[in-house]
């Protein structure tokens, strides 16, 4: 690849007349394309770019085993916990496949609590997990009506940023529909919540290693996906229509012996089960996930948006 590089202009003429900043790389592609160069040689000064953006007195040599972390908190996380500039760049290569292996069994050693709670309600209810290649990325879509809702979200995880916010339309039965949506770059970080909530037929499920996971906060984010306010007889239902009867049992054991609810098992269309919370378990739900629930989403415990 060098070779090919070195006949048309050369690492270093790129690295000395090409702004490779990060406002810029999403435009390597037309810049490879134009100069006739392999895109994986712009990818590279890409990645030295970034890391020498944070790290600019180490050798570029180190630029490659660091640009394997993802966004700038890894770069502080990662430097807190070892010494850069002391390590030679095996030991880094080293370090960094370890840092990468503690995240996928522990993801909140770099995300924060409200990121993750965040992806386990979102996951619970509209997001998905999707598998690519080695690692996963999380999607999330909402209708224009929930737009701000999806925004808030956005602004949550936009470190993991793919390509920002954007409108898709399709026909379903023979209707146009549209939705907001927005994907993450593929992280190894999400490999830890695909195994979390995928079985190995990518199938979403219910356990109670998940259940257990769920606090105030993401119960809110999943209400505010999932759940439908009844204004006329003061009840909540969740709309958990993917999931299996023993898994809806499952959830029904975790509300009471977690949170001292009992909602019943609902069953509708002869293949559809859901969850619906009593006028006076739905007083407690209320007040219990309130605080966490977005201004524009307050319609969903049967309140008027701000």
């Amino acid at each position: 690849m060098e070779d090919k590089i070195q006949s048309f202009y050369g690492i270093e003429y790129l690295r000395d007349n090409f702004d490779f900043s990060l406002d810029i790389n999403r435009k390597h592609l037309e810049i490879s394309k134009e100069l006739n160069i392999i895109p994986g040689a712009i990818d590279r000064i890409i990645d030295e770019s970034r890391v020498l953006s944070f790290f600019p007195n180490i050798h570029k040599s180190k630029s490659t085993p660091l640009a394997r972390l993802k966004n700038n908190r890894e770069f502080l996380l990662f430097a807190k916990k070892h010494d850069i500039h002391k390590l030679q760049v095996r030991e880094i290569y080293r370090l960094v496949k370890l840092w990468r292996e503690e995240l996928e069994n522990n993801p909140k050693t770099l995300l924060t609590d409200l990121q993750h709670d965040l992806i386990i309600g979102s996951t619970l209810g509209d997001a998905n997990i999707r598998q690519r290649n080695k690692n996963c990325m999380f999607r999330v879509g909402h209708s224009p009506k929930q737009k701000r809702y999806l925004e808030w979200k956005y602004n949550i995880l936009r470190e993991f940023d793919g390509s920002g916010i954007k409108l898709t339309q399709k026909f379903v039965n023979g209707r146009l529909t549209n939705t907001f949506e927005f994907d993450l770059n593929t992280h190894y970080v999400f490999n830890y919540y695909r195994n979390l909530f995928y079985n190995q037929n990518g199938d979403k499920i219910i356990t109670k290693k998940l259940l257990d996971q769920i606090n105030p906060r993401s119960l809110a984010i999943w209400l505010c996906d999932d759940g439908s306010y009844c204004q006329k007889q003061k009840y909540i239902i969740f709309c958990t229509n993917s999931f299996t009867f023993e898994e809806h049992k499952l959830m029904k054991q975790h509300f009471e012996e977690k949170w001292s609810l009992n909602p019943t098992i609902g069953f509708r269309d002869n293949k559809y089960y859901y969850l619906r919370f009593k006028v006076d378990d739905t007083k407690k739900l209320v007040e219990m996930v309130r605080p966490f629930i977005p201004k524009s989403m307050m319609y969903k415990i049967g309140e008027k948006n701000e």
